[in-house]
């Protein structure tokens, strides 16, 4: 069954979620009537437009970009581009199923998950989304005891129903868990592997919270995907199915990535109402999607996301990806059990254009004065080449993030810049040594 939109639906503007079940309740509602083809839901900034422009007619949701790399946009997705999207995840998944809504329905991850609920609804001819009939409250902080009360009555509910279990996290809260050693994270990982299959994405998730979480026999599947794409269009590195990749500016088998998928929005919303296709293009007859992300495809057609371009640091003439760097921090036997997290940056420089520098976040009690200069000593012995190895180092209590988990360059590279202002008696003193300034996190190379 689907439902189209009908030509004067009216716009949905749930009052702005504050993770509350009631809140939930009032998303889920208005997310059941876009899958019904009775209204259009707005999640967008500012205010929808008094009409809608050429070729955005059937627009039925609008939801902003993540922002990462400036200001976010509204992104305009007709019914069948959303359909798209969760039958091919149905297919992906091995079939519909009860979903537990763990994300904030505001980002295109969130309102995907109670989306493919309502179509369960509507596949298997149920009377109510496969939702949980107690929604969970998700006012404060997220962790195993969190997951617990939600999960196990769904669970309950799912295996009453004869219906597969699904849910979504971002990397963020799949850490917490698999890392966690309590008795509520050891009863997290137990109902996680209830499961049929626990989507983590909105984030690049570390090697090693992969391998704790399958090691723990959870059928954890990573996505690739954005607003853009109506959520995740590659499981596991394999693109779902109707969905190509390709590169353009290829170079030594890497290059900018693009995307040609039945589930492409219909373009942008801009302020003035207007209809705006930028980063769309066409290519050989397939209009695709122009991300901001370097990658490579092997042979078999399986992606490998190495970083956005736009995060690229040149130093000294010399190019860093500030992904490779923070996924040797990740990788990092070293640094196991010290380092949280790990942005790294690029900060102007008069010398060398811009300076490589990193943001980590420390185990509770760790020495910020011994951390820093581990962190630069774990990273000259990882294969990384000597102009990717941070300049300096700042500890700070927690990362700028956005969206729905993806570091906030711009906030994060602002955060390194006053560390180092601060910094005034910090000097140059060669590539193997380091001098502490007035920041107490702060080394510089």
């Amino acid at each position: 069954m689907t439902a189209e939109i009908a030509p004067a639906a009216p716009w949905a503007r749930p009052a702005p979620y504050d993770a509350s079940a009631a809140s939930l309740a009032e998303h889920v509602a208005a997310i059941g009537e876009v899958m019904a083809g009775r209204s259009r839901l707005w999640l967008g900034a500012g205010d929808p437009p008094s009409s809608l422009p050429a070729g955005f007619e059937d627009t039925v949701l609008v939801v902003p970009t993540s922002g990462s790399t400036g200001t976010a946009k509204s992104v305009a997705h007709p019914l069948r581009t959303l359909l798209a999207s969760q039958d091919a995840t149905a297919a992906a998944l091995g079939g519909h199923g009860l979903w537990l809504p763990l994300l904030p329905p505001t980002h295109i991850a969130g309102v995907q998950v109670i989306a493919r609920a309502h179509r369960t609804a509507q596949v298997l001819g149920l009377d109510a989304a496969a939702l949980p009939e107690q929604l969970p409250d998700l006012r404060g902080h997220f962790d195993a005891a969190a997951l617990v009360r939600a999960a196990a009555p769904a669970l309950e509910q799912a295996e009453a129903a004869g219906l597969p279990a699904f849910t979504s996290l971002v990397p963020t809260q799949l850490a917490r868990i698999v890392t966690g050693a309590s008795g509520d994270d050891a009863r997290a990982r137990a109902l996680l592997r209830r499961f049929a299959g626990v989507l983590v994405g909105g984030a690049a998730t570390p090697g090693d919270v992969l391998a704790r979480a399958r090691g723990a026999r959870i059928a954890v599947r990573t996505t690739y995907g954005s607003s853009e794409t109506a959520g995740g269009c590659v499981y596991d590195a394999a693109p779902l199915a109707g969905v190509h990749l390709l590169l353009a500016d290829a170079h030594d088998g890497e290059g900018r990535l693009l995307v040609d998928s039945p589930t492409l929005a219909t373009g942008y919303l801009g302020a003035d109402g207007a209809g705006v296709q930028d980063g769309f293009a066409e290519v050989d007859g397939r209009r695709v999607l122009v991300t901001s992300d370097l990658a490579r495809i092997a042979e078999d057609g399986s992606l490998t996301v190495l970083g956005r371009a736009d995060d690229v640091i040149v130093t000294g003439g010399r190019k860093v990806l500030p992904q490779d760097v923070e996924r040797a921090a990740e990788a990092s036997l070293v640094l196991r059990g010290l380092v949280t997290g790990c942005a790294v940056v690029g900060v102007p420089d008069p010398e060398w254009g811009q300076r490589v520098e990193a943001l980590v976040t420390l185990v509770a009690g760790a020495a910020p004065e011994e951390a820093t200069a581990l962190v630069r000593s774990a990273l000259r012995i990882a294969e990384l080449p000597s102009w990717s190895i941070p300049k300096r180092v700042h500890v700070v209590a927690e990362l700028p993030l956005r969206g729905i988990g993806k570091i906030d360059r711009a906030a994060a590279a602002a955060l390194a810049r006053s560390r180092a202002d601060e910094a005034t008696t910090a000097v140059d003193v060669g590539d193997d040594t380091a001098a502490r300034g007035t920041s107490a996190g702060d080394r510089r190379a």
